[in-house]
């Protein structure tokens, strides 16, 4: 007992001493620093595998972006995909590395219309350690579209994209082309001061090549929000509504027009018509009667585009003068066709002359040089943009 009493009073001493005192302070703020460092670690451990963690993220998400662009060139421009825009089915867009790839999927196709496709592209960062890793995800849907294309332009005075046929005395200066077969009826009557070319059949009235030339497509939305906002004169035409596509405009009144006039329906021409610097766009057909008389009197340079049909357009009247005539339909000439200057682009062309009728084209050559607004080529174009959180 007299031993244990000693110790604890030496032990009160040393504590009360200035060793003791400084021996405790040691204790203590080696604990409170032991204690610093090791939060200090944790949090550097946590910020550095935070900091991995976005990094990696942010790189997957980009992977996921390329993913998207480069599904986009795949369809609208990779010689490897022979189906372009119609293309379907699970895209062959994947990679980068083992470790760092993206992969797109048709998700969804809505034929419309608008035809509309859903891609999504998953973009993925894989590493060894349970941090090093990330996944994003990204929603695109397209539509189709048109581009301008510096590469394409009006360059001929007839182009059909399908078949073309000429009947009878037929005059054209300017070269011709289908993009299927040329057929001339009788080579005696058929005088074309130009070179006749097509990538199918030609029955000797012309010459072969081997690949489809590019076809001009009109930007429809375009020209209706033009015609909508009546700019320069231009006029929309929608009776009902609710009867989208069937509208019938008939010009019965001699009248002279300027500006875009955008019919969503059909179009009945039987009186005297006059486009200045004007063009009318036709959702449906385009039909010229007996006694209907059109002028085109366009500034090619300024105005080139004149009568543009989604359906046939068919002349059994007159259409004279100067400007662009071009049909998603067939073209049939039953009348009396006289373009001075200009061209006529049709999906198929019948092209009748002789016994009455005539038909004669002189190719606006102003027109090889110019890139006409709102038209191009088609493409899919991107209409939203969302990304899929996971």
């Amino acid at each position: 007992m007299k031993i244990r009493k000693i110790k604890r009073k030496e032990i009160a001493n040393l504590l009360l001493s200035q060793k003791g005192i400084a021996l405790l302070t040691v204790l203590i703020f080696g604990f409170v620093i032991v204690t610093m460092v090791t939060a200090l670690l944790v949090i550097t451990s946590n910020d550095s595998k935070l900091s991995t963690l976005q990094r990696e993220s942010t790189r997957a998400f980009y992977l996921a972006e390329t993913g998207i662009e480069k599904s986009i060139w795949y369809l609208n421009s990779s010689e490897d995909n022979p189906d372009g825009l119609n293309f379907s089915g699970s895209l062959p867009v994947s990679g980068v590395t083992a470790t760092e790839f993206y992969d797109v999927d048709i998700s969804e196709i809505d034929p419309g219309p608008p035809e509309i496709k859903t891609l999504i592209s998953t973009g993925k960062v894989r590493g060894g350690g349970e941090y090093n890793k990330g996944t994003r995800k990204i929603e695109v849907k397209l539509k189709k579209g048109v581009s301008p294309s510096g590469s394409l332009s009006y360059s001929h005075a007839i182009f059909t994209n399908n078949d073309m046929t000429l009947n009878g005395g037929i005059s054209v200066h300017g070269d011709i082309h289908s993009n299927e077969n040329l057929y001339v009826s009788s080579t005696v009557a058929f005088n074309l001061d130009g070179t006749a070319t097509a990538s199918g059949d030609t029955n000797d009235a012309g010459e072969l090549v081997e690949e489809d030339l590019l076809y001009p497509t009109i930007d429809w939305p375009y020209f209706q929000d033009l015609a909508e906002r009546e700019e320069d004169g231009g006029f929309y035409y929608d009776e009902d509504p609710s009867t989208y596509g069937e509208t019938t405009k008939v010009f019965d009144v001699p009248e002279t027009l300027t500006g875009i006039h955008y019919v969503d329906g059909n179009v009945v021409i039987k009186t005297d018509l006059i486009l200045r610097n004007a063009a009318i766009f036709a959702n449906g057909t385009i039909t010229v009667l007996g006694n209907g008389d059109v002028t085109l009197d366009n500034d090619l340079a300024d105005h080139p585009l004149a009568l543009i049909a989604k359906g046939d357009i068919t002349i059994g009247g007159s259409v004279h003068g100067e400007g662009i005539i071009q049909t998603e339909g067939n073209f049939t000439n039953n009348g009396n066709v006289n373009i001075q200057e200009g061209a006529i682009y049709a999906e198929l062309g019948v092209f009748n002359g002789g016994g009455g009728v005539e038909f004669n084209v002189y190719y606006g050559t102003a027109l090889a040089d110019i890139i006409v607004p709102g038209t191009g080529i088609p493409v899919w174009v991107k209409i939203s943009w969302r990304e899929v959180y996971l």
